[in-house]
C-alpha cells in the first residue's frame, strides 16, 4: 500500500486551511500523512487521479488556498531500483507513438559499496529513461513521468506518477 498518493501545494502558512478546503471537496476520503510548509502529503482513499480531477471540476481558482495537486500511481522508497521498477510498470500507459518527459523533484539514492549515496539528478533521470521505450519531448510531451522524493516517517519516499499534463490540478494554468 502506498504511503501517499497525492501532493497538494498551497500558500505558505495556509496548510490547515488547505486541509479544511480539501475536506469540503473530498469528505473523509483522505488523511494528511505529513504537513510541511506549502505542502500537504496526502493518502487518498480511492483513485487519486479521480480525486484530482474532481478538484479541477469544482475549485474556483479565484477563491482557493490550493495551488497545485498531483496524483501518484504509487509511492516507493527513494531507491533508484525501486523507482525504476515503478516507472517501468506505470509507463505502460504511454502509447506507441506518444512522447514523454521525466520531471524529478528531490533526491534519489543508490545503495553501493555498503552505503547509500545520492545520485546526481541527471544520472537518475538517464537511468529511469532507459526503461521507457518511447520518444522524449521536453517541451510538449503527451505524458509526464513525475517523480517526487519526500521525507516520510524517517525514510525518503518517492511518489511515481505517469500522467497526461492536463491531469494535474493547477490554479496557474
Amino acid at each position: 500500500m502506498s504511503s501517499f498518493n497525492v501532493t497538494v501545494a498551497c500558500w505558505r502558512g495556509k496548510e490547515v486551511k488547505a486541509e479544511l478546503e480539501l475536506k469540503s471537496y473530498w469528505g473523509k476520503n483522505f488523511v494528511v500523512v505529513r504537513k510541511q510548509p506549502s505542502l500537504l502529503i496526502v493518502k487518498y482513499n480511492g483513485d487519486p487521479f479521480e480525486a484530482v480531477k474532481k478538484l479541477k471540476e469544482v475549485v474556483d481558482p479565484r477563491y482557493t488556498t490550493l495551488l497545485k495537486a498531483i496524483p501518484y500511481d504509487a509511492s516507493v522508497p527513494a531507491d533508484i531500483e525501486e523507482v525504476i521498477k515503478a516507472v517501468e510498470k506505470f509507463s505502460k500507459k504511454i502509447g506507441e507513438g506518444e512522447t514523454y518527459r521525466i520531471t524529478l523533484k528531490g533526491p534519489i539514492y543508490e545503495f553501493k559499496d555498503d552505503d547509500w549515496r545520492e545520485l546526481p539528478k541527471e544520472e537518475a533521470i538517464r537511468r529511469i529513461a532507459e526503461v521507457i521505450d518511447r520518444k522524449v519531448d521536453l517541451e510538449n510531451p503527451d505524458w509526464v513521468v513525475y517523480i517526487r522524493s519526500l521525507p516520510l516517517r524517517g525514510i525518503q519516499q518517492a511518489g511515481v506518477s505517469v500522467h497526461k499534463p492536463e491531469w494535474i490540478f493547477s490554479v496557474q494554468q
